[in-house]
């Protein structure tokens, strides 16, 4: 027999889950506290025009070589534990349609803390109330709908540093890649103990001619408990002869990890 109130709650689910991704932003999207800060900010953006509360937690991920996230139960170092030692300033809160909220991230770092990177990513859920009645039927539906973001916030405590290098390339038609779309795939080290927070730049010049950019990715970043990470940068068109110029940068300070040329 068909099921009104199924089907009803079935539409509800799809229409919600494909305009989340739409509805609340987080910026910047990713934060560096360094060894001196004691403090930092972010912006919680609500996209929509209807009004959501808010509340903001700490959640952890282990990065693994294709860049994906692992869940983890508990924080990555057992030494720092965000819910003792960082304080969100508001973490619960309003907002209306389109509005933002600042939000301030005060450290207490204990005094016997180890030199080191530590990490865990800040989510913002939104809640709202949905509801939907069919007249007809007398049928009420009330949903509490939970949606939201995570970055990665990263404390640096004493004198840490990181490099970069890329290599490995190959190019690849839209036939073979995940994108739809040509690709340029290669590897990236991580020396050093510090995250890799960068982006990589692809541009090609063809014989005789300057060099034009034809691709790139940000937030590409390596955090410490990997060394190396696999990627692959979406292309505007597939080189054919001439020249490939790969740069990966750091978006945090703009230097340049690594700058690689080579012949097709």
């Amino acid at each position: 027999m068909f099921n009104r109130t199924a089907f009803i709650i079935f539409c509800l689910l799809f229409i919600v889950s494909s305009q989340l991704h739409a509805r609340v932003d987080m910026i910047p999207h990713k934060l560096v506290i360094e060894n001196r800060e004691r403090s930092g900010e972010v912006i919680i953006l609500n996209l929509s025009d209807e009004i959501h509360d808010y509340d903001l937690d700490a959640i952890h991920y282990r990065q693994n070589e294709d860049g994906a996230y692992e869940i983890l139960e508990a924080p990555l170092s057992p030494l720092f534990d965000p819910r003792d030692v960082i304080r969100m300033s508001p973490q619960r809160f309003q907002l209306s349609g389109k509005g933002r909220q600042k939000v301030r991230l005060s450290l207490r770092k204990p005094s016997d803390l180890p030199e080191g990177e530590y990490r865990f990513h800040l989510r913002a859920k939104a809640d709202k109330r949905e509801q939907d009645k069919q007249a007809n039927e007398n049928v009420g539906i009330s949903m509490n709908i939970k949606f939201g973001i995570a970055i990665p916030i990263i404390i640096r405590h004493g004198d840490l540093s990181a490099t970069g290098t890329i290599g490995n390339f190959e190019l690849v038609g839209p036939s073979r890649s995940a994108s739809g779309k040509p690709e340029l795939k290669f590897t990236a080290s991580r020396q050093g103990n510090a995250s890799t927070l960068g982006r990589v730049d692809v541009a090609w010049a063809a014989d005789g001619q300057n060099f034009e950019d034809i691709g790139f990715i940000t937030n590409f970043n390596i955090f410490t408990e990997i060394d190396k990470r696999f990627g692959a940068v979406p292309l505007d068109k597939l080189p054919s002869g001439g020249t490939v110029r790969v740069l990966y940068t750091d978006t945090i300070t703009d230097e340049v990890y690594d700058e690689v040329i080579f012949n097709l």
